[in-house]
């Protein structure tokens, strides 16, 4: 298969923010059955105090429709509930792969507060960010 066709394929699987509909989707609002991009769910959960109550989850890796439930580490990916039975339980995987729970969020949680319930460290790379750059490492 030549590069062109991967990457259409690869565009295809990608979704759109159900509110925008320009940036790609990276929550899922349970309440609202949505799927929003991280600028629209801002706007959208920020508008009230009911609003700010839904909980919502990072959207499936694989499948790109449904929120997640379970963190691979040993994938490196985060997995819908039907998703995590494909790849691990029907496959006898569950034993070999290092995964945890994913729980849901509420209110209006900034990049850092985001970063910190999604496992990474975007306080590292700002502060670095920050430093002039004789001295990052």
């Amino acid at each position: 298969m030549d590069q062109n066709t991967n990457k259409s394929r690869a565009t295809q699987s990608l979704v759109l923010c159900d509110f925008c509909n320009e940036e790609i989707t990276v929550l899922y609002c349970r309440a609202d059955s949505a799927k929003l991009c991280l600028f629209c769910d801002q706007h959208v959960h920020s508008a009230n105090a009911l609003s700010r109550k839904h909980l919502r989850s990072q959207i499936c890796d694989n499948c790109s429709s449904q929120p997640v439930s379970v963190r691979c580490s040993t994938d490196h990916l985060v997995l819908c509930q039907d998703c995590d039975w494909d790849a691990h339980v029907s496959r006898s995987l569950s034993t070999t792969h290092e995964c945890c729970p994913v729980e849901g969020f509420s209110g209006c949680p900034s990049a850092l507060e985001l970063d910190s319930i999604w496992g990474f460290d975007l306080a590292d790379k700002k502060y670095a960010m920050q430093l002039p750059q004789s001295r990052v490492p």
